[in-house]
């Protein structure tokens, strides 16, 4: 969650230069590449990536979800609707994972992980409240970042049985490859001349968000999976934007608010108290595959 909060000041920095999808599909292609090359280097001869045919159906499956389906709707609703109601819409991605697994009976209710959710969604409101005022909300933006609320909570639930199937690594690298097959033809839609316009620090900037972001925060929550519960896990995304709150304090300078502290507080608090609730029956699962 530290990735990816820092990732949030990469991106607006490289986004001028280059197209939405451009800029997808370069990361995820980079980081395709760095998962491969590892699983080579565990396995010998690509054993360490080697799954049957139904599990690759599956990956398949999953990948449309996210990278795939998340990424999509999250960013054109960002451009179609108020900064402020993405952050606030993203934040309800624990409480829908944590309704979806209490249906599927994947985990019991517990006051104290409730009171941790709300507390930590709680946080977060008051964070986006005291930056209001900007313009250019809509409907159909909202709707759009609630597909990527969606897609993100399901896919988090399906994730805890992948698990059970696939190691973290391999999990994570068909995640990143088979995005490749929508995110490909739509970069191409954009061209590739942003790659000569593309500045040193730039590629340092895109190579954070291939490297750090799109693999190893992707693999390290994917292992966090196989170990914790699936609320836990989820809740944890509040974390991100108290991260890109700090650092555009620490490294733009930007003000940080009585509000905003209070704000980052009251996340940090909720994600505590829901981390150290008492574990649900959820089985413990195995490395996978």
């Amino acid at each position: 969650m530290v990735i990816w909060g820092l990732s949030f000041l990469a991106t607006k920095e490289l986004l001028p230069t280059v197209p939405v999808l451009s800029l997808l599909f370069a990361r995820f292609a980079i980081a395709a590449a760095l998962l491969g090359a590892l699983g080579l280097v565990r396995g010998g001869r690509g054993r360490a990536l080697r799954v049957s045919r139904q599990d690759f159906a599956m990956l398949a499956g999953l990948s449309i979800l996210s990278p795939v389906g998340y990424y999509l709707f999250e960013t054109y609703g960002v451009a179609w609707t108020q900064a402020g109601h993405v952050s606030v819409l993203i934040a309800t991605i624990p409480i829908g994972v944590y309704l979806i697994a209490f249906a599927r009976r994947m985990e019991r209710v517990t006051w104290r992980r409730t009171l941790g959710i709300l507390l930590a969604f709680g946080g977060v409101i008051l964070l986006i409240d005291s930056s209001g005022g900007e313009a250019g909300a809509s409907l159909a933006g909202d709707l759009l970042v609630l597909g990527a609320v969606l897609c993100a909570a399901v896919q988090t639930i399906l994730l805890k049985d992948a698990l059970r199937r696939v190691t973290p690594l391999q999990l994570t690298f068909y995640q990143a490859l088979l995005s490749l097959v929508i995110f490909a033809p739509l970069a191409s839609i954009d061209g590739f001349s942003w790659v000569g316009q593309l500045s040193l620090t730039g590629w340092g900037q895109l190579l954070l968000l291939a490297v750090f972001c799109s693999g190893i925060a992707f693999l390290a929550m994917n292992y966090a999976l196989v170990r914790l519960s699936v609320t836990s896990v989820a809740v944890s995304v509040n974390l991100v934007p108290v991260i890109t709150l700090l650092a555009e304090a620490l490294l733009l300078g930007v003000a940080l608010t009585p509000a905003k502290l209070g704000g980052t507080l009251l996340v940090l608090f909720g994600v505590l108290v829901t981390q150290t609730a008492t574990p649900s029956a959820v089985p413990t699962l195995g490395a996978g595959g």
